[in-house]
């Protein structure tokens, strides 16, 4: 069984990457360092930087992974800067800045780094979805996951599927494409030569 390093303290993302990475027989072990984030509006930048900042910071190969939220109608606020917007918004204000606005697509660009201290790879996958009119479950640490509806997800916010338990997450998981699909499919064939 391979090992990758995956330097998150985001427990959903973890699960995310033990899910996709168990069914093809990589372990992946959680790492906790602090990493000081470049600010900006470009995605693969940040997760470009953020991947080498973590392998300084372990001397190991390691794989670190950043989302950006795209709304079309709102010339593609928040960004990379969701996280910050949820630390702000409540589920209402999404539902402020969507009021009177009929196209309510959004799209989660998924980005997601390896670096081993000579080969760097980015991996991206878009997951697109809607916002809705009122928020749907609870999620104290991200409301946009109250008012966020995403493809494959059966017309459940973010919010409402992880509720579901671990079991249904799991199984969303293995079912929904996702970024780490890609980059298990380049680690197999890199481990491989």
């Amino acid at each position: 069984m391979s090992t990758v390093y995956f330097a998150t303290s985001n427990q959903e993302k973890m699960l995310i990457a033990q899910t996709v990475c168990s069914e093809f027989s990589i372990d992946v072990e959680r790492v906790i360092i602090e990493i000081d984030e470049i600010q900006g509006e470009d995605s693969v930048m940040i997760v470009r930087d953020k991947v080498l900042r973590a392998y300084q910071g372990l001397s190991k190969p390691v794989v670190v992974s950043d989302d950006s939220w795209d709304i079309p109608a709102l010339n593609g606020f928040p960004g990379p800067y969701m996280k910050s917007i949820n630390h702000w918004f409540k589920p209402d204000d999404f539902l402020r800045l969507m009021n009177g606005i009929e196209d309510r697509d959004i799209i989660l660009h998924q980005l997601l780094a390896y670096y081993d201290g000579s080969t760097m790879k980015v991996f991206s996958n878009d997951i697109h979805g809607k916002i809705i009119n009122e928020p749907r479950g609870q999620n104290n640490k991200s409301p946009n996951t109250t008012v966020t509806v995403l493809d494959h997800d059966n017309g459940k916010t973010i919010a409402e599927v992880f509720k579901q338990g671990q079991k249904a997450v799991v199984e969303r998981y293995r079912t929904r494409p996702d970024v780490w699909h890609f980059f298990v499919d380049w680690f197999k064939s890199e481990t491989k030569k």
